[in-house]
């Protein structure tokens, strides 16, 4: 009896250490296949790793970045979320879920998510998506704030890319104005917006 839950217990562990070997061979694939720009077929190997590993953050993060490409917004912030309940510091997960967030219109928390990638890391870039980097969390954060009515707190984003920029966040003229220099810096920035 104690020989066979001795067995058993071996076996587990090794199963759930193979699980998680799966679960990342198969997020490796699904990274492979999202820098190919092949969206669905990262989903499939990404909602493998998820189900060998159902705490495996990097297969949530990975659904999260391919629901985004394909423009399931609400898909991608809940599973972004699911990655940062498994690692909370996650960066990439963080600033996927500010894109995010700002398309599905949850603006709080894209503002939030957003400045916790600004205080971590200045410099941020998505290695597997490089056209987002940290002018595009600015610039999300920027649109969610306005949206919810945070005119400010856009105008200080705006003044990271042009300093000289001024205007008054508390006026109909004002706001006019705010939203209109973050259009011109959507567009001259480049700024990734989905597809």
């Amino acid at each position: 009896m104690k020989a066979t839950r001795i067995a058993i217990l071996i076996l587990s562990v090794f199963l759930i250490s193979g699980c998680t070997e799966w679960a990342m061979d198969s997020a490796e694939k699904g990274w492979d296949d999202f820098e190919d720009g092949a969206y669905l077929d990262a989903l499939a190997h990404f909602d493998n790793a998820v189900f060998y590993d159902a705490t495996y953050p990097d297969g949530y993060n990975g659904l999260g970045w391919s629901y985004l490409m394909i423009d399931s917004f609400s898909l991608s912030v809940e599973n972004f979320e699911y990655a940062l309940d498994y690692e909370s510091t996650m960066l990439d997960a963080k600033a996927g879920a500010t894109l995010a967030g700002t398309e599905a219109g949850e603006h709080s928390s894209a503002v939030s998510y957003a400045d916790d990638v600004i205080s971590s890391d200045s410099d941020y870039e998505f290695s597997h998506l490089t056209e987002v980097n940290i002018d595009v969390i600015r610039l999300a954060k920027a649109k969610s704030a306005a949206a919810a009515g945070d005119f400010a707190t856009a105008l200080a984003e705006i003044q990271v890319f042009d300093s000289f920029f001024d205007a008054d966040p508390e006026t109909n003229i004002g706001q006019s104005r705010i939203l209109t220099k973050l259009e011109n810096l959507m567009g001259t920035y480049g700024v990734w917006a989905g597809n």
